[in-house]
């Protein structure tokens, strides 16, 4: 049996109330990551069992919301590289819904500016992907980030603040100003 106290070390009502109230964060954070439903399931399904399996680590970290959502996006990132190479990042993007009342013209730029982001975010080093994912994308602060990273806050700032400024540095030369999007521009938190 799966979730025996034998083999995991706890009972399953346990796990389930520890991880069924962000259960919908971890799908938001899988998804918007791989950008298809049923490979979201799968990662999901993916992470869940990781998590099962290393639960009492999980349970005795000091943000272990952070750390569930930091192991979905580890386990996405992971998905992505071992998915083949035929599917385009484009074909994702061009699926996704746009704001009503939005021009074709402004679609395509936010279509574009969204390609530019995340092929951007897959050439960062894996720490600065994790910590401006975490914090840009998923919204958290900067405290737990390092909690989910395992670092310290000021780790984390470095990071996030190298990510855009080699961010800044890519667009400007490349493409004049950067275009303005979360990744770019600072929060303050």
């Amino acid at each position: 049996m799966l979730f025996s106290n034998k083999n995991t070390g706890m009972a399953r009502d346990d796990y389930e109330r520890f991880v069924m109230p962000i259960q919908g964060r971890m799908v938001d954070c899988v998804w918007r990551i791989v950008r298809d439903s049923h490979e979201t399931e799968d990662v999901v399904q993916e992470a869940l069992v990781h998590i099962m399996q290393r639960f009492g680590e999980v349970r005795k970290h000091p943000n272990p919301t952070a750390l569930l959502l930091r192991i979905c996006a580890n386990k996405a990132l992971d998905h992505l590289r071992r998915r083949d190479s035929r599917r385009d990042a484009m074909d994702r993007l061009a699926t996704l819904p746009h704001p009503a009342g939005s021009t074709p013209s402004q679609e395509l730029a936010l279509a574009d500016e969204r390609s530019l982001i995340l092929d951007f975010v897959r050439t960062l080093p894996q720490r600065e992907a994790e910590a401006i994912t975490l914090h840009a994308l998923e919204e958290l602060d900067y405290a737990a980030v390092a909690a989910s990273m395992g670092c310290a806050e000021s780790t984390v700032r470095v990071l996030v603040g190298r990510a855009r400024e080699r961010f800044r540095k890519e667009f400007r030369s490349e493409q004049g100003p950067s275009p303005k999007s979360r990744i770019s521009t600072p929060t303050g938190t």
